[in-house]
């Protein structure tokens, strides 16, 4: 296998996390050095050759390949066998559609991942207590090394591509998994026409999550009412809201018979704002009429 990458001498392994603090290359955090026998080791788990196209940036006329994936996942922790998921997520990301140039590497949205499949077991990513925060390796570094992709490989340095006022901590790492035991829906990936027995990454440019607290409600109706309470603030500037609800409440809406298109529709029923509320919150232009009192 020929490694392509530039070589850098260093001393022993603390210079080199110096050397990546110096230069900008890691995310504030201890880095683990990108040796040629850890690079080819993630190369060689990928099943790529180095030289492979994950993909492109026509924005910037940059190309990813498979070895500079790699370079990233080492540095940022990953194991070796997280590089299936990474890379599907890399190709989710530059895929046109998604536009990342103008989404992720410089806005204050960050790539969230939701992993969904018999591989969520396999490497053991978290779908449980705390799944947006600490605690799990896989997770961590997995959403860790697609934030030095974006940074090192696609331009989005803090302060000079990256113009993002505030940011938020999923910037650092911001990916989850789908339950497969307490769901009781088919999974996230089977509703994108992907098999349900399959695994998939779905990829999404999202905020800071926002929670929905209701620990209280055994219906249907004061649950989704507050989810639908919680998605209001949410910008009024199109996109999308991602909605993960967790297992008791899933199970609560399951029971009362409802799948998830019926959760969706009410959600977007229930999910509402008048035009004058918008513009008291100067989501939208223009003094405020008697028709602004209608909902939109």
């Amino acid at each position: 296998m020929t490694l392509t990458s530039p070589r850098i001498p260093v001393a022993d392994e603390e210079a080199a996390r110096e050397l990546f603090t110096r230069n900008g290359w890691g995310d504030g955090l201890p880095v683990v050095p990108p040796t040629p026998e850890r690079v080819e080791r993630f190369v060689a788990a990928s099943g790529l050759a180095p030289d492979d196209v994950v993909g492109v940036l026509p924005e910037q006329g940059r190309t990813l390949s498979c070895e500079k994936v790699a370079v990233n996942a080492v540095a940022a922790g990953c194991r070796e066998e997280y590089m299936s998921v990474l890379l599907a997520a890399v190709r989710a990301l530059t895929r046109e559609e998604f536009n990342l140039h103008s989404t992720t590497v410089s806005g204050a949205t960050a790539p969230l991942l939701v992993v969904s499949g018999p591989v969520v077991d396999q490497l053991a990513i978290n779908t449980s207590y705390s799944v947006f925060g600490p605690g799990h390796h896989a997770n961590a570094t997995i959403g860790r090394a697609v934030r030095l992709v974006l940074q090192n490989l696609c331009g989005g340095i803090p302060g000079v591509l990256d113009k993002a006022t505030f940011g938020h901590p999923g910037k650092f790492s911001y990916c989850i998994g789908e339950s497969r035991t307490a769901n009781p829906w088919p999974p996230r990936h089977a509703d994108r026409g992907v098999p349900a027995d399959a695994s998939a990454v779905t990829v999404l440019a999202g905020e800071a999550p926002i929670n929905a607290r209701n620990d209280w409600a055994a219906k249907p109706g004061p649950i989704l009412a507050t989810i639908a309470d919680a998605m209001l603030p949410s910008h009024y500037t199109g996109g999308c809201v991602l909605v993960v609800i967790g297992p008791l409440h899933a199970a609560v809406l399951h029971r009362a018979g409802l799948h998830k298109a019926a959760v969706r529709a009410e959600l977007h029923r229930l999910a509402r704002r008048s035009v004058a509320d918008l513009k008291r919150a100067g989501r939208r232009p223009g003094p405020i009429t008697p028709e602004d009192e209608t909902t939109e």
